[in-house]
C-alpha cells in the first residue's frame, strides 16, 4: 500500500487514509499502456516528426485510461 508522508503538517488518521486512497487509485490510473514494438515504432516516428516540426526536443507517452 502507498504510504503518504506529510512534511508540512500531521494528518489526522481519517486524512491519511483519504490521502492513501487517492494515491492508490491515481498510481492505478497512470499505469503505461502496454504496447507492441510496431505501436513504439509509430510513437518514435511521431515524436521525431514533431521535434522536427517544433524545434524542441518531445517525448510522447502513452498511458492506459
Amino acid at each position: 500500500m502507498i504510504y503518504v508522508n506529510s512534511t508540512v503538517t500531521e494528518l489526522p488518521r481519517s486524512c491519511k487514509s483519504a490521502a492513501e486512497r487517492m494515491a492508490k487509485e491515481l498510481e492505478r490510473e497512470d499505469a503505461y499502456a502496454s504496447l507492441t514494438d510496431s505501436c513504439v515504432r509509430q510513437i518514435t516516428k511521431l515524436e521525431q516528426a514533431v521535434s522536427k516540426e517544433t524545434g524542441e526536443k518531445v517525448a510522447l507517452v502513452a498511458y492506459r485510461l
